[in-house]
Order: C-alpha cells, then sequence, then structure tokens
C-alpha cells in the first residue's frame, strides 16, 4: 500500500522537535508500508524565516517533500488552504507519474485536511485526516468550519487523537462508522523510569526540592501563569521546572516577572527549549508533572510523563480523559481555575507513587501498537 501522508507541522532542520508526535507515527507505519510524506512550507516573498529547510529531506526511515505554498501572514486566514491546495496541484500531479498513491493522509484539518481533500478529489484518490488540536480553532471562524466540514464528510475515513474531537466531527456531519480515535503513542525506549537523582544531576536541577516539571511552549494557551499562582500557595520546597521555548518574544520574562510578583522568584525554574532526548529526564526528574492547557489534541508530554513513571495533574481538555486514568496515576482538573490545580498538585505531591506502577496503570500505547492501527484503517479504505 502505498500512503502519502500531508503535514505543515513536522521536523525540519530549522525547528527538529516542532510536530514530532506526527513524524513518530508515520516513522512507524513505514515500517509496514510504503510511504512517503509532504511537509508544505508556508511562503510570503516578505518573510525569510524559513531559511534551513530544504526542498527534500531524508529523516531516519522517511523521505520527505517540502513543497512551498503561498500565505499571508496575519491577514485572510480563510486562504490559506486554498493557497495549499494551489502550490502543491502540479507537484503531486509530476509524483502520480512515478508512484501514485493509494491514499492521501492528511494531519490536522486546517490547512491541510482541506487542501488535500481538494487534491483528492482532483486525482480521484481516497483520502484520510486525522484530527488532532486544530480543529477547535476553525470551529470559530464560520468558513473555515464550513469548509471543514466538506472536507471531513468526504474523507474515506476520519482518525481522532481524542474521543472529544470525534464528538465534534459527528456534530459536523461525519458519520460514527468513518470515524476512528486513535491515541497517540509513546517511544517506550527513550520514555522509560530512569533513576530521579541520577536525572537531577545531570540536569543541576536541585537534589533535596520536591519538583514540579511541565513541557510546554510558553504561549499563554498552556497556562504556565496558572500553575505559577497555584505554586505561590504550596509549600516552600516546592519548585516548577518549565521546559520549553518562547511562542513569542518576551513570554519568558513576563513568566519571571508573574512569578516575581507572586513571591515564587526563586522557586521557578525556566530551562528554555531542550534537545528531545533530554526530555525523558526532566520527566524521571520530576515528582509530579503539569499540564494546564486551555486546548488540546492528545498532549504527548501527559503520555510521556507516565511512561517515565511519573503521576501527571492535567487540565480536562482533548484527549486528558483519555489518556490519564484518575485517581490511579494523577488528577484532572477543570482549565483556568487555580484553587483546583493546587489542590490537585498538593494532593498528588503528599501521595507516594512508584514509577513501575504508574506506567503500567498508565496504559500508554507504543508508536508500533498506533501504527497498526492506522494501518487496519487505511487497509480499510483502499479495499473499498
Amino acid at each position: 500500500m502505498k500512503i502519502l501522508s500531508f503535514s505543515y507541522c513536522f521536523p525540519n532542520q530549522a525547528n527538529p522537535t516542532w510536530g514530532m508526535f506526527v513524524y513518530q507515527r508515520l516513522a512507524a507505519l513505514k515500517e509496514f508500508e510504503d510511504l512517503k510524506v509532504c511537509s508544505p512550507v508556508p511562503w510570503f516573498p516578505l518573510i525569510k524565516g524559513r531559511a534551513g529547510i530544504t526542498t527534500e529531506e531524508n529523516l531516519p526511515n522517511l523521505r520527505v517533500y517540502r513543497q512551498q505554498f503561498f500565505y499571508i501572514p496575519g491577514v485572510l486566514k480563510n486562504t490559506d488552504a486554498w493557497f495549499y491546495t494551489k502550490g502543491l496541484r502540479q507537484w503531486l500531479k509530476e509524483l502520480c507519474r512515478s508512484w501514485k498513491p493509494d491514499v492521501l493522509d492528511a494531519h490536522f484539518v486546517w490547512p491541510d485536511g482541506v487542501g488535500v481533500a481538494s487534491l483528492a478529489r482532483e486525482m480521484n484518490i481516497p483520502y484520510v485526516i486525522t484530527l488532532r488540536g486544530k480543529i477547535y480553532e476553525c470551529l470559530k471562524i464560520p468558513f473555515q468550519s464550513r469548509q471543514c466540514a466538506n472536507a471531513l464528510t468526504g474523507a474515506s475515513a476520519v482518525i481522532s487523537v481524542s474521543s472529544k474531537m470525534a464528538e465534534e466531527a459527528q456534530k459536523l456531519g461525519v458519520e460514527k462508522d468513518c470515524l476512528h480515535v486513535i491515541l497517540n503513542g509513546v517511544d517506550r525506549e527513550r520514555f522509560r523510569p530512569r533513576d530521579k537523582n541520577d536525572c537531577r544531576k545531570a540536569l543541576g536541577l536541585p537534589e533535596k526540592n520536591r519538583l514540579l516539571v511541565t513541557v510546554a511552549h510558553l504561549g499563554h494557551r498552556k497556562g504556565h501563569h496558572e500553575v505559577i499562582h497555584a505554586l505561590a500557595n504550596l509549600p516552600d520546597d516546592v519548585k516548577l521546572v518549565i521546559v520549553g521555548g518562547d511562542a513569542q518574544r518576551g513570554t519568558q520574562e513576563g513568566l519571571s516577572s508573574i512569578a516575581q510578583d507572586v513571591g515564587v522568584g526563586d522557586r521557578l525554574i525556566l530551562s528554555g527549549p531542550q534537545p528531545y532526548d533530554r526530555i525523558p529526564l526532566y520527566f524521571s526528574a520530576a515528582d509530579a508533572s503539569v499540564l494546564a492547557s486551555y486546548r488540546e489534541g492528545c498532549p504527548n508530554a501527559v503520555l510521556e510523563s507516565l511512561a517515565c513513571g511519573t503521576p501527571v495533574i492535567a487540565t480536562d481538555v482533548g484527549a486528558v480523559p483519555d489518556i490519564l486514568p484518575v485517581p490511579t496515576v494523577g488528577r484532572i482538573v477543570p482549565p483556568q481555575q487555580v484553587e483546583p490545580l493546587r489542590e490537585a498538585i498538593a494532593e498528588v505531591l503528599d501521595a507516594s507513587w512508584n514509577a513501575d506502577e504508574v506506567v503500567a496503570k498508565s496504559g500508554v500505547q507504543g508508536w508500533d501498537n498506533v501504527a497498526e492501527k492506522v494501518q487496519k484503517v487505511m487497509k480499510g479504505v483502499i479495499s473499498t
């Protein structure tokens, strides 16, 4: 079976960890099928921020094509999918002369899903769309919502990384028989229990404090400021480590300022963006991990923490209820509420946890298991 996957969110030379969860699923699926990847690159003539991204690239186990499509930054965003289709049309026609895919596989409904739907109809190729957190943004914009509904209802199958998003797809008209909930997986060789003290020494983190770790970019929707306010009402021996880069300039300074204002400036450690290979060390160094997001698809930070044997406090968004069995391996709290978050953190820190038991009770699956489920969906598509 020949599969051509599309995702604008995908690791590249400029940002090697961007869309790592998409790469990992596709790399695992490539073990079973003939698969290529197109990662379209938004392009605007006055912006040079895409320097260093090549037109073709060989990542481990994957051939990746980087086709440009025109977009206008900040305005006329309803046109992104149209430009996406226009930018990829001729390239796809040329590819099909030597290698015609049996199925097109779009990750994220916008712009990939809508753009790929148009291409698939033109080329008479069945297509599959994977729903991730992007759908929530699109539903707020009527024009995009209509385009997404059209693309989703025309798909041969829709994969959702959470039960909640599958319900949203049904509201848009997707038949239940076409929907498949397949959660993200984890690289279980990389994310596994390790000695806490060894990890703290390797990272230069305090060895005697109780540590909370958050792994997420510093954007507002990740809820970092709520975690900082909760920290202010936790015992003084608790410190918070945030691993992630600025979503926009000045975000890190803003979080530091909030911490100073509430009196925990000396208890906040901003570690910045880290190489992917160091992320397991942070999870294993922690007494608990926290994700206070307002919106998620299937947050890998939760899965990866559990795979390391570290309990999780997370907000009730996206796939969190699907992947976080409570209270056996953590707590789920409402988003944007400091006091329930503080209470849950205190409960988890005061409890006794065994890393191997957390892993066993979490039920986290490897990417190979995920790939087998996706493969089954794809085979069903081309057999009909």
